[in-house]
């Protein structure tokens, strides 16, 4: 029953097992920062890296067999186009590696994580698998960039900023909206608002739609950089 994909109890939006993990997500991004200089001095940080990179790794993989497990796997629905999963493989990369160049452009994308923890396009609750790996693919995510700013002190520019954004319209507009019109798939929730705040912008046709949410994230990523800018403004970095 665990793995079923059938909803047993159901997630309510910032009831309590909702709230649980919005509080796991902030407490862990508090302890990173408060721990920072034990973390960068940890002299098997790099092995800590590793655990991190793999845990992360096994989390999402699993997603693939639960579907096969429920015979529900369709590999065109299983691509690695909506924003989220692209971050997940990314922050592998960047925690493995410590790749400055896939952070400075997938960083911009990590807002991701905050907006699907705080509005999760799921129903599923804490009596099922998929409750867990949902948030927690999310979280490591978050708590991997958050980590890689706070211990190793990544800061990307304003430069990488207008790299990101143009990177990732190309995989918006280029990639993931041809497939969603191809193969009915609504990746990046390029064609629905899925459940999710979006929508406040749906139901004024589809080209608007979708200049609606080509915005919104253009605002969204704005705002997730920030703070960071204002910091390397402070600082005299940019």
């Amino acid at each position: 029953m665990f793995f079923n994909s059938e909803i047993g109890i159901e997630l309510s939006f910032f009831g309590p097992w909702h709230l649980l993990q919005i509080f796991i997500t902030a407490l862990v991004v508090f302890l990173i920062y408060f721990y920072r200089k034990q973390l960068r001095e940890f002299k098997h940080e790099k092995t800590l890296r590793y655990i991190i990179a793999g845990t992360l790794l096994v989390i999402e993989l699993s997603l693939h067999v639960w579907h096969l497990a429920n015979n529900d796997y369709y590999i065109v629905h299983m691509l690695p186009l909506n924003l989220c999963t692209i971050n997940v493989y990314a922050s592998i990369v960047i925690i493995f590696s410590k790749n400055k160049k896939v952070f400075n452009i997938a960083y911009f994308w990590g807002f991701g994580a905050l907006l699907s923890v705080l509005f999760p396009d799921m129903s599923y609750g804490p009596d099922r698998y998929r409750y867990y790996q949902f948030f927690y693919a999310h979280m490591f995510f978050l708590w991997i960039y958050m980590y890689m700013i706070f211990v190793h002190d990544f800061r990307p520019g304003l430069k990488e900023f207008k790299r990101s954004a143009a990177v990732l319209f190309v995989l918006a507009i280029g990639i993931a909206l041809p497939v969603n019109l191809i193969f009915g798939e609504n990746y990046m929730f390029l064609l629905e608002h899925g459940g999710t705040p979006l929508e406040i912008i749906h139901g004024y046709g589809a080209v608007s739609y979708l200049i609606g949410v080509i915005l919104v994230i253009i605002v969204i990523m704005v705002i997730w950089y920030s703070p960071i800018y204002w910091y390397l403004k402070r600082n005299n970095k940019i």
